[in-house]
């Protein structure tokens, strides 16, 4: 066998096991995760502002199941989730005074916060939480931009 042909077999071999052995130590390529953000508004946010927020979410990639969460879905969703709570702070909760918020889920091997940097710029906002949710593989994650 030329010398040639003898170098490029044995890098093949070489890169094969090395490929192999990674695999078999449990290197595997990072699966799509889901992530779901959520952009709390501010009680006095102006239709203008929702309409920033709105663009800024829709550039996300991937994005599925934009929504505005409205005040009454908002409410219903937290009698929901402290039924049976005997408590003051429960009991003073109004439609009223829930906030409207964006909901949107995206999926990325990774999180990437760039395209929700313009969101730090807009007026309007009160909180942005970005949640990984648990998974079979995985315990569920807050994410910190």
């Amino acid at each position: 066998m030329p010398p040639a042909l003898a170098a490029v077999v044995a890098l093949l071999v070489g890169a094969g096991g090395a490929a192999g052995g990674l695999y078999l130590a449990g290197w595997r390529e990072v699966p799509e995760q889901s992530y779901n953000v959520m952009v709390i508004l501010k009680q006095e946010a102006t239709p203008e502002q929702k309409a920033a927020v709105k663009a800024v979410l829709e550039k996300l990639p991937t994005p599925t199941g934009l929504h505005l969460a409205t005040r009454a879905e908002a409410y219903a969703e937290a009698k929901q989730a402290y039924a049976g709570v005997d408590s003051d702070a429960v009991d003073a909760l109004t439609e009223e005074s829930m906030p409207e918020s964006y909901r949107v889920t995206t999926s990325s091997r990774d999180f990437d916060c760039a395209p929700l940097k313009p969101l730090t710029s807009l007026q309007g906002i009160s909180k942005l939480s970005i949640v990984r949710p648990n998974t079979a593989d995985s315990p569920g994650a807050q994410i910190i931009c």
